[in-house]
Parts: structure tokens; sequence; C-alpha cells
């Protein structure tokens, strides 16, 4: 089973989730994939991974070996998985929200936080 960020980049990377990518996500996106782009121009695996993965036809299959393979190279390159989750974290947030997920994000400190998608009843602060 492969890291469900990995996967979530895999799936970007196929053009699945475009409409749910805002402007940020996309931004980030073209990012991360010229980063993949980079580290697989010395490594035929992943560059065949990515281009599988990037073809119209592309389907589950061509997506989970892309993160299969994304998790095999973090493995091997711990500075470039850094680099990876670090550019690809706005992309995995947008997907993430998807297909009727929530995403609760906090920067920063905070007195009273609730983080939650649905409350049925009352909340008190004391």
């Amino acid at each position: 089973m492969t890291d469900p960020f990995l996967d979530s980049l895999a799936t970007a990377f196929a053009g699945q989730v475009a409409t749910a990518l805002g402007k940020a996500g996309s931004q980030a996106l073209v990012k991360v994939r010229e980063l993949v782009r980079r580290r697989s121009q010395n490594d035929p695996e992943t560059q065949a991974a990515l281009e599988a993965a990037e073809q119209e036809s592309a389907g589950q299959p061509q997506i989970k070996a892309l993160a299969e393979r994304l998790d095999q190279v973090c493995g091997e390159d711990a500075a470039f998985a850094e680099q990876l989750r670090a550019e690809g974290a706005e992309v995995h947030k947008a997907i993430s929200a998807a297909d009727d997920g929530v995403v609760n994000v906090n920067h920063g400190e905070v007195n009273n936080l609730i983080q939650a998608r649905e409350i049925k009843g009352n909340i008190t602060f004391s």
C-alpha cells in the first residue's frame, strides 16, 4: 500500500483532478511535475511511470504504478522526498478535499478552534 500523499500526487499527474484544483493547487502541480521530471531524467523507471500516468488513456493501474515508483524513489532519496512533500502539499490538500471530503488547516496559535465537517447540536467554550 502506498502513501496517500503520493497517491494524490499520482492522481493529479494523471489529470483526473484538474477541476478540483484551484489556482494555487494548479500552480503547485506544475512545480511538483517539474520536480519529478528533473528527478526522472536519470531514472528511466520513474520517467516511464510518469509518462504512462500522464497519458490521456491512463487509469488506475498507471496511477498506482506511479505512486509506487514515487514511494520507492522517496525511500531512496530523503532530500527528494522532503522537497516533494513541501512542494506537493497544496496539491494533496486540494485533492484530499475532493469526493465529499474535508480538509481543515490551522496555521498559528488560537484560543478556541473547532475543525469539523458537520456539527449537530451546540458547541460551548468554557
